[in-house]
């Protein structure tokens, strides 16, 4: 049950990041002044939470049949790639919204 219920959270927390990227692209408008910098992060948010979807599936069925075989191990790529992605997709957001305030 417990590599369904990470699985989960793996998803959960990709879907946010993808309505995330959505919500800014919707709300704070493309058309705008920062048009451009609204849709890179729009996108960069987007591909991140797809990502981070891809990942926790990978690992869902690499998990389901390393517990099958008795030979789990825990992950240690996916959660490096994964922390990394979060953190670039903190730090351009975090420069989104100080470029915005300028204007």
């Amino acid at each position: 049950m417990a590599n369904e219920r990470t699985f989960l959270a793996w998803f959960r927390t990709g879907l946010a990041v993808i309505a995330l990227g959505i919500a800014a692209a919707q709300f704070l408008g493309v058309d705008s002044a920062d048009g451009r910098l609204v849709q890179v992060l729009a996108v960069t948010s987007i591909l991140t939470g797809g990502f981070i979807v891809g990942v926790g599936g990978m690992r869902y069925w690499t998990g389901k049949d390393r517990i099958e075989a008795e030979t789990f191990r825990p992950a240690q790529v996916s959660i490096v790639v994964t922390t990394i992605g979060a953190v670039a997709t903190a730090v351009l957001a975090l420069a989104f919204v100080l470029l915005l305030g300028r204007t």
